[in-house]
């Protein structure tokens, strides 16, 4: 249209997800956030944390920390890769 400008947008095709599915991709994010916010990245520190004081509903934090050793075995950058795209989500939701 004249007289607007048009910015660059890239088209995702549409995925069928469970509902269920989304929660646990929003759980996961917000492990994430925790894991390096509050525990700098160190899977271990927050397990120590969760046998010491936690109980059965936290059984899936520890099946993500599980995951993100086995990750970081793999790939010993993916906690820097894992800021990075935490860093870039958060300036484009902030600005």
């Amino acid at each position: 249209m004249p007289g607007h400008s048009h910015s660059s947008f890239v088209v995702i095709p549409a995925v069928e997800l469970p509902p269920w599915s989304l929660f646990g991709l929003a759980e996961d994010f917000a492990r994430m956030q925790i894991l390096l916010s509050v525990f700098d990245g160190d899977p271990d520190k927050w397990l120590t944390q969760i046998n010491m004081h936690g109980g059965p509903e936290l059984d899936r934090d520890v099946d993500f920390l599980r995951e993100v050793r086995q990750r970081l075995e793999a790939d010993p950058s993916f906690l820097d890769d894992m800021r990075r795209i935490l860093r870039e989500f958060a300036d484009r939701v902030t600005s």
